[in-house]
């Protein structure tokens, strides 16, 4: 078969296959077999590999000392949650829309995989802040105001202890 007559094939497929199956407001797909589905959402983040992109990408920057909490939220996909005590901010202002010396922020590590809805999420190489202590976050707010995200998944900087 050509590639002229391959195209309007596949146009055809995704066509039908489109019709054959609908999404509920939840994000849900329910094929014509009714079989409920979670769609996954894969999010492409800009590659920022050096400190100065990360600053620059970044809303708030806080030297902090990190532990995790017994805490979960969702932004399409289960986050654990880790209070930041901050030691020192190198970007943002403080108030309500960054941090001061001495301020916990709630903080959650960017997944670098596909996010699931209602599922935990996954990281390709570990959750950088898992093994928790004193770190340089390069942080961008969430759609909680209590809580803000690194700017990019590994976003975080081990720093000695101090």
């Amino acid at each position: 078969m050509q590639w002229g007559r391959i195209a309007p094939v596949v146009a055809l497929v995704v066509v039908l296959g489109g019709s054959l199956a609908g999404c509920d407001s939840d994000g849900h797909i329910t094929p014509a077999g009714g079989v409920d589905v979670t769609s996954v959402m894969c999010a492409d983040h800009i590659a920022l590999e050096t400190p100065a992109e990360r600053r620059d990408a970044a809303d708030l920057v806080v030297d902090a000392d990190v532990t995790k909490t017994d805490r979960t939220v969702e932004f399409q996909g289960i986050y654990d949650v880790y209070e930041a005590t901050v030691t020192d901010v190198s970007k943002g202002d403080e108030g309500a829309e960054g941090a001061a010396p001495g301020d916990t922020i709630q903080v959650i590590s960017t997944s670098d995989q596909c996010e699931t809805s209602g599922e935990p999420v996954e990281y390709l190489d570990g959750d950088p802040l898992a093994d928790q202590g004193a770190f340089r976050l390069y942080l961008s707010p969430t759609e909680d105001d209590d809580v803000w995200q690194l700017v990019v998944p590994g976003a975080a900087e081990p720093q000695p202890a101090g």
